[in-house]
């Protein structure tokens, strides 16, 4: 969305109010003039969007995540824990892409340890979800399913669900994907040190969930 420098004239007690309304928000001078501007001619903008969809998205997930703090801007932040001898805490960042397109946005998994075993074991998980991925949803979405493991952290693009979706609709769509893919980790890891059957398990997981998605991303 193209922007221009425009010139308005408010009174000091108006521009008081929207200061104390831009900090309390997170948000410049001219970001919340430009929203508050944008909701009075009903015109949704990037931020709007973004808004709508991190707020969905934060209601939408289940018990088993904590926010790690308040969404801003287009990312939040949010924890889990895994069952695996000192309960290592799991991160999940997602980042939401302003402008609508193929690619929704992007997930991070991430875990603060130097722990080799567990480093190996979450790369095999990892390793085990990207192939349940492909095998069932390659083509059922709108883009390539973009993957990146290593050293036991997890990046995957978010891709746009076909059809029309609402931002409500696709931030609950993210949160059902972070779900299943936090349900499936902990019951691999609940079978290890047995692979085999913890990567059963993992499917069996998944393919029970996947029919449950409200729209695939």
């Amino acid at each position: 969305m193209n922007k221009r420098i425009y010139s308005l004239v408010l009174s000091d007690e108006v521009v008081d109010a929207v200061d104390a309304l831009a900090r309390a928000a997170g948000m410049s001078r001219s970001a919340m003039i430009n929203g508050i501007l944008a909701e009075k001619v009903a015109f949704v903008t990037p931020e709007m969007r973004l808004r709508s969809i991190l707020e969905s998205l934060a209601g939408s997930m289940t018990e088993a995540f904590s926010l790690a703090e308040k969404p801003t801007g287009s990312t939040l932040v949010c924890r889990t824990s895994l069952k695996y001898r000192y309960k290592p805490t799991v991160k999940y960042s997602v980042e939401i892409f302003s402008e609508n397109g193929k690619m929704a946005g992007e997930l991070k998994v991430s875990f603060r340890t130097q722990n080799t075993r567990l480093i190996g074991d979450l790369t095999e998980f990892f390793k085990c979800w990207a192939a349940l991925e492909q095998a069932h949803i390659a083509d059922k979405i709108s883009g390539d399913i973009l993957y990146t493991i290593s050293d036991g952290r997890f990046t995957r693009t978010l891709n746009m669900p076909r059809g029309d979706i609402s931002e409500e609709a696709l931030g609950a769509a993210v949160a059902d994907y972070m779900a299943m893919l936090d349900g499936a980790m902990k019951e691999y890891f609940l079978r290890l040190p047995n692979i085999e059957e913890a990567a059963l398990a993992a499917g069996d997981y998944y393919r029970i969930e996947l029919a449950k998605q409200r729209a695939i991303v």
